[in-house]
């Protein structure tokens, strides 16, 4: 199996690269909720592909096939509507891939779970992380655009204030809580997607309740 080492890009680079590809398929830009299930399959031409108990099987909700053509998908991720958010952070977690990692993936030689359980296994646990977290941060920015964040933070000013007065005595990880359950709907990503958009954008410094 082909080794491996993922770029050490830093988060502010792999937000550029993020923002490019918004400002390549979405118009407007700034467009929340992005439309990306469009975006997989139109724009990009990739098709997802259910599979029975993909996440019990290898304890992920998909991942990219190497000739980058599908996008492999835990059925009952896809099928059911409960997990829409879910599915919605998969795909954009996928693309990442696709934007930071391609030329790698189509190197590998995987076909099926059981390959792919191999492929993960073969990177170091610090080459993994890398190859993970770098596909997490591109879809939180691709999803929650730093700006549209920002605006919705504003729009809601009064909560956060009343919010504010009631975890005074406590530190900001309740507030910060309170705030992506909120407004995590905007955007159609779970609470804790947004959680980490506050934090890894560090935006709160820009506020003052």
């Amino acid at each position: 199996m082909l080794q491996f080492e993922p770029e050490r890009m830093n988060w502010n680079e792999i937000r550029n690269r993020a923002e490019e590809f918004r400002n390549k398929y979405i118009s407007p830009p700034d467009l929340v909720p992005v439309p990306i299930e469009e975006i997989v399959e139109f724009e990009l031409g990739i098709t997802p592909w259910p599979i029975d108990g993909l996440l019990q099987k290898i304890d992920i909700d998909g991942f990219l096939s190497n000739d980058l053509k599908y996008i492999f998908i835990d059925s009952r991720i896809y099928m059911d509507d409960r997990w829409e958010n879910r599915l919605r952070f998969t795909f954009a977690h996928e693309i990442g891939h696709l934007v930071l990692h391609s030329n790698f993936i189509k190197d590998s030689k995987f076909r099926n779970e059981t390959d792919w359980i191999n492929f993960r296994k073969e990177m170091s646990e610090d080459n993994l992380y890398w190859f993970e977290q770098q596909a997490y941060e591109f879809a939180g920015r691709l999803l929650v655009p730093k700006n549209k964040l920002i605006q919705e933070i504003e729009n809601n000013r009064e909560k956060i204030h009343q919010f504010r007065m009631l975890t005074e005595n406590s530190n900001d990880d309740l507030l910060f809580q309170a705030v992506s359950r909120v407004i995590c709907d905007r955007f159609r990503v779970s609470d804790g997607v947004i959680l980490k958009r506050i934090r890894n954008e560090k935006i709160w410094k820009e506020f003052d309740f």
